[in-house]
């Protein structure tokens, strides 16, 4: 017989469950989410069960899963305006460094999570506690192992493309589906899609010294470069009237850092074709050493971000850990003084991976102050669009001093090209950040600059109102001599790829139409491989 107790503990874990949808949800508003009828009966019968679970170790378990998960739910979906998916949850585990200072960064924003989780965390305790004076029945922890299977069960048979997360959903059934898929797909290999691999012409080299700088989360949209109103990029719009510069609007290869570098240099075009980046067959830093260039790699970021990317096929490489103390104390132009340490070669490519302008884009402030006095803003939205502005600002500092770098240490016969791994959402339609398969994510800029080199790109750049990192990737492959022919590409289309390459990913098809790009309908690589 079921005790009094046995319902004071149903209603503790009941509370601990839900008390994030409905104080996120409907309190603060911060989540879009909702509570539907089925998931309070659900909720309510698996906070039954528990409380009739004797083993109090397996109920802390329970407990720290559902805490931990919810964690990483909560608080994606208060910054990103969306809920996390299984390709987001793969991310985070690379790039936990930079959550954690982005978290840091949000502490005036994100402090509703976290008084949310630490009320449900004190029921949950206060339930398994509670459990020592409820009526137990054997095996019943039996029966919360088959619900959680459900779950992983159902992602499994109906494939990827049918477990999405819901924005209007709750976060606890959202947490379910994105963990459930994400440990059911990241087993899953693609299957082969039968690409034919590229062909690689080589010839004469045209421009001895190319300089490539990724940047980071930079949108064209935002700067005045691109027709924003702000004049956030006054040296950039100078250069406009110079004949040696000509730039782009770009479409970048992915929504998120890790696999837009692989993708980018080595040359990927075709969803699911990962032998060409295992390969590395047109990886731009193996072209360049086949043509004799010395490869370098200066970036403020981790390594960790550099896997795949052809590592082995650069010469000198440095990273964030290298010059840790000097990133902090002038920003990404300490990758100057990196840059000048160096010997160069006859023939050289330099690739210069920024930090700025990632989150917390206030960070940059500090190196670049600002004039006018600030008064703080009411708007989330408006906010962030002034200091990703200003971040703006301080990268079009960072680029002139770049350039004057580079025209002492190498000039003559040097070519400048930067692009930005992907763009940002800042407030459209209350999203925020990256990682979502969204044009404005893929909004990138594209620019060259010529010191007393070949115009080649140059050219190109200014015949098209619109290039791709795929476009863009194979134009600096000829610039070492380096033709590439891939006979799978479809002249007619281009993809944005998502946030993880090596097991079932989204991917997004568009086609160039009138200078403009046209994105069509998200799909689903691999997702039928079992």
């Amino acid at each position: 017989m079921i005790s009094r107790q046995n319902f004071i503990c149903t209603a503790f874990f009941f509370f601990g469950f839900l008390l994030p949808d409905w104080y996120l949800g409907c309190v603060t508003k911060m989540l879009s989410c909702t509570i539907p009828f089925t998931t309070l009966i659900s909720v309510l019968a698996v906070s039954f069960v528990l409380s009739t679970v004797r083993n109090r170790r397996f109920l802390f378990a329970i407990v720290a899963l559902v805490t931990i998960t919810q964690a990483v739910q909560l608080n994606h979906w208060a910054y990103f305006g969306a809920p996390i998916n299984s390709q987001d949850i793969s991310k985070a585990f690379v790039e936990f460094d930079e959550i954690l200072e982005t978290g840091a960064s949000m502490l005036s924003s994100l402090w509703p999570v976290w008084l949310a989780q630490v009320l449900s965390l004190a029921f949950f305790i206060a339930a398994v506690l509670h459990t020592k004076k409820c009526k137990h029945t054997p095996f019943m922890w039996v029966l919360i192992l088959v619900a959680l299977a459900v779950n992983p069960m159902l992602s499994y048979l109906k494939g990827h493309q049918l477990f999405h997360t819901k924005p209007i959903s709750s976060t606890l059934h959202n947490t379910l589906r994105a963990f459930s898929d994400w440990l059911v797909n990241k087993q899953v290999k693609l299957h082969d899609f039968h690409y034919k691999p590229y062909v690689i012409t080589y010839r004469q080299p045209k421009v001895k010294n190319v300089v490539f700088i990724m940047g980071e989360s930079l949108s064209s949209r935002y700067m005045q470069l691109y027709g924003y109103g702000k004049p956030n990029t006054p040296f950039l719009e100078k250069l406009k009237s110079d004949p040696n510069f000509a730039y782009a609007k770009g479409v970048s290869s992915s929504v998120a850092t890790l696999s837009c570098l692989q993708l980018f240099f080595n040359n990927g075009h075709n969803p699911g074709f990962i032998e060409l980046i295992s390969s590395k067959t047109a990886n731009l830093f193996r072209l360049a050493r086949h043509q004799g260039y010395k490869t370098f790699l200066i970036s403020a970021q981790g390594d960790g971000l550099c896997h795949e990317v052809g590592t082995q096929f650069i010469d000198v490489y440095s990273f964030k850990k290298d010059i840790l103390k000097f990133l902090k104390e002038k920003g990404d132009e300490a990758l100057f003084d990196v840059l000048t340490e160096q010997k160069f070669g006859d023939k050289n490519f330099i690739v210069i991976h920024l930090r700025h302008i990632h989150e917390p884009y206030s960070n940059w402030e500090k190196y670049f102050p600002v004039l006018e006095t600030k008064k703080p803003i009411n708007s989330r939205e408006l906010q962030t669009k002034n200091e990703y502005s200003h971040a703006i600002s301080y990268h079009d500092h960072w680029v002139k001093q770049c350039l004057a770098c580079i025209k002492k240490i190498l000039p003559s016969d040097t070519l400048v090209i930067f692009t930005s791994d992907h763009g940002q959402l800042i407030g459209e339609d209350g999203l925020f950040g990256h990682n979502l398969m969204r044009s404005e994510v893929v909004d990138v800029p594209v620019w060259a600059y010529a010191i007393n080199a070949d115009q080649s790109l140059n050219h190109y750049l200014k015949s098209q109102k619109i290039c791709s990192h795929y476009d863009l990737g194979k134009q600096i492959a000829k610039l070492f001599g380096a033709e590439i022919t891939n006979p799978n590409e479809d002249p007619t289309l281009q993809f944005v790829h998502g946030t993880e390459l090596h097991t079932n990913y989204e991917y997004m098809p568009w086609k160039k139409i009138n200078g403009k790009a046209e994105f069509l309908e998200m799909e689903i690589i691999g997702a039928t491989a079992k």
